[in-house]
């Protein structure tokens, strides 16, 4: 993925990936590190949350540390033109981290971790109770390989 024709250039892209290492560092460590002056890093920052490039500020957080030790992959089959509404329902648990609208002979990819496993076999029947759920299957992840939301494409 190249940004940089959209009005995006290399002083933007070193912003964003020390950023996605560290969201809390302070405009004058940025500016620092990158060797420009604050008020760059201060209007490069407002042009980035403006455009929609930067869309939040934010933690990464141990989903282990707080108990949470089971990931689970939910694919699931909608009756067509309820993918949204079906999608809408999971995407307001708490425990479901990412939802996707999928190609394929499944509608929807959810990504949860629960506590326990009646936690979440609480959320499937749910999921299945709904009107427009086809069916669902579980995938139980067993070793997580690699899971950084903070990683760029940069």
């Amino acid at each position: 993925m190249n940004i940089q024709g959209e009005g995006v250039d290399q002083l933007d892209l070193n912003i964003i990936k020390l950023l996605a290492r560290d969201s809390r560092l302070s405009l004058r460590a940025l500016a620092k590190e990158l060797r420009t002056s604050v008020s760059t890093i201060h209007a490069r920052l407002r042009k980035l949350v403006s455009k929609g490039v930067i869309r939040r500020f934010t933690v990464l957080t141990d989903y282990k540390a707080l108990g949470y030790e089971i990931t689970v992959i939910i694919l699931a089959q909608v009756e067509g033109g309820h993918i949204a509404d079906v999608g809408a329902f999971a995407a307001k648990d708490s425990r479901v981290i990412q939802v996707y609208d999928i190609t394929g002979d499944y509608d929807l990819c959810i990504i949860a971790k629960f506590k326990s496993i009646s936690e979440l076999d609480s959320f499937v029947k749910q999921l299945n109770k709904l009107p427009y759920t086809k069916r669902t299957v579980t995938s139980l992840v067993l070793r997580v390989i690699k899971e950084d939301p903070s990683s760029p494409l940069l």
